[in-house]
């Protein structure tokens, strides 16, 4: 799977738990998703989103804040478990 296939998937899961990313709002691979309104709800939504969409299951190190932050750091999480 492509990093681009991979972070379009991320922006789109992203897109839904981020209630200030209004549609016509690009994100670049290291914007802070806070910056965008994710929360603590969000940020579990986006987990369980994430562990459907790649058919992965983080571990509890992965389940962090740092994690959470971009899609970048998303999709290097992502990386390691369907390596």
């Amino acid at each position: 799977m492509s990093t681009e296939t991979i972070d379009a998937q991320l922006e789109s899961i992203i897109r839904e738990y981020c209630p200030d990313l209004e549609p016509h709002i690009s994100i670049h691979p290291d914007d802070n998703l806070k910056d965008f309104g994710l929360n603590s709800v969000g940020t579990i939504g986006i987990l369980v989103a994430v562990e459907q969409a790649f058919n992965v299951a983080l571990s509890d190190e992965d389940l962090s804040f740092e994690t959470f932050k971009s899609i970048r750091s998303l999709r290097l999480t992502v990386l390691k478990y369907l390596a």
